[in-house]
């Protein structure tokens, strides 16, 4: 079995895809399963959102918990653009697992996300000139790994992917082409421990599953016109200019009421209002967009932490008066909100529509769940209203 921790819940849905294109038996679970009988296991935990030392434990714990199942390999998923706790929750592994150093290629070529010279790239430009210097949690400054990554507390190795690695330590793997990932999961072994992004994941599974050919996974069927609750808890710009032109041309969208947003209440009460003009406009359309409006963020005295669980509130009180088949969340800990007050704990991935965008089975019988990391693209038509 090949386990995967990974440090949000989109994150961990699209390693679960990758694995549907090898037709491995995959599930992803929010707690470690020790019954199960997959092929990959992925443990979804929301650490990146958490302060470190609570990242830490929960990151012990699930460790503890796979080891216990004895895997035949353990990869650490991390953000691509290495925001959350990376070093620690890594640390906090190796010493776990007796591993003297640890691999962190977290570079994704396909995707235009470099490393080179110690300089992190997106699209060719450095990362922090991006829209990722403006994310509420952890906004990127600098380009340099050792800035991304605080490294003053634990000092690591960065190389090239023809260097000879160091005995010990963690190792940031440099990338600029697609074949640098064959190159560094070409060092792999049994007493490494691995993490990174899922164009790395991708090159590992390539060479443990060598002659095993991927393909694209088959998608179950669905119903003709599924009722469908978009929900978009990303601050990017791209997904949030698309929905305010489905609003302008009369389309159901629905934004966090004003009061909502800056009320320090989040019962049930406070949702039900905005619950039914949604639970209104899915009985006419078929389909409703949730999302918080770009300005309700701009007011320093609104809490945004409390953003994610009204919206994941909003959804459970839809969820129990309209039959929604088809759930659509953009954002990892927007998703990580929702399933949590859902009472989700195990999918089972069916479909990979595109990279990083995975259509799950939930454990609430007739309920999938589509979801996307926020700076990744929805396929082509899926936003068609």
């Amino acid at each position: 079995m090949i386990a995967v921790i990974a440090d949000d819940f989109t994150g961990a849905a699209e390693l679960a895809g990758i694995g549907l294109r090898y037709h491995l038996n995959v599930e992803l679970v929010t707690e470690v399963n020790k019954g199960t009988k997959a092929d990959l296991l992925v443990i979804a935990t929301d650490t990146r959102s958490l302060p470190e030392a609570e990242a830490v434990q929960v990151m012990q714990k699930h460790t503890k918990d796979l080891l216990d199942l004895q895997p035949a390999l353990i990869f650490k998923k991390t953000d691509s653009v290495l925001r959350g706790h990376v070093l620690a929750e890594m640390q906090a592994q190796l010493s776990l697992t007796g591993f003297e150093k640890a691999v962190l290629v977290a570079a994704n070529p396909a995707l235009g996300r470099t490393i080179d010279n110690g300089i992190y790239y997106l699209q060719g430009k450095p990362v922090h000139e991006s829209s990722f210097s403006h994310d509420p949690d952890f906004p990127i400054t600098s380009s340099a790994i050792t800035a991304m990554l605080r490294c003053k507390q634990f000092p690591v190795h960065i190389q090239k992917p023809e260097a000879v690695l160091p005995p010990t330590g963690i190792i940031v793997g440099e990338a600029t082409q697609t074949a640098d990932l064959q190159t560094w999961a070409a060092k792999m072994d049994d007493r490494t421990l691995l993490a990174g992004a899922s164009g790395f994941f991708t090159a590992i599974l390539d060479k443990v599953l060598a002659g095993k050919k991927a393909g694209n996974s088959k998608m179950p069927p669905k119903e003709s016109a599924p009722v469908t609750l978009f929900v978009c808890g990303t601050t990017f710009a791209h997904s949030r200019n698309a929905i305010k032109k489905i609003k302008a041309a009369g389309g159901p969208v629905c934004y966090m009421p004003d009061d909502l947003v800056r009320s320090v209440h989040i019962g049930v009460y406070s949702y039900v209002k905005w619950a039914n003009e949604i639970v209104a406009l899915v009985k006419q359309h078929g389909k409703a967009i949730v999302a918080i409006h770009e300005e309700a963020g701009l007011d320093a005295a609104v809490d945004i932490s409390l953003f994610k669980e009204k919206m994941a509130g909003l959804v459970r009180e839809v969820l129990q008066h309209t039959k929604v088949q088809e759930l659509i969340v953009e954002g990892g800990a927007t998703a990580w909100a929702l399933i949590n007050q859902a009472g989700f704990t195990r999918f089972f991935p069916v479909e990979e529509m595109a990279p990083g965008v995975v259509r799950m089975q939930t454990n609430e019988p007739g309920l999938f769940i589509t979801v996307k990391p926020g700076s990744y693209q929805w396929p082509e038509g899926l936003w068609d209203f």
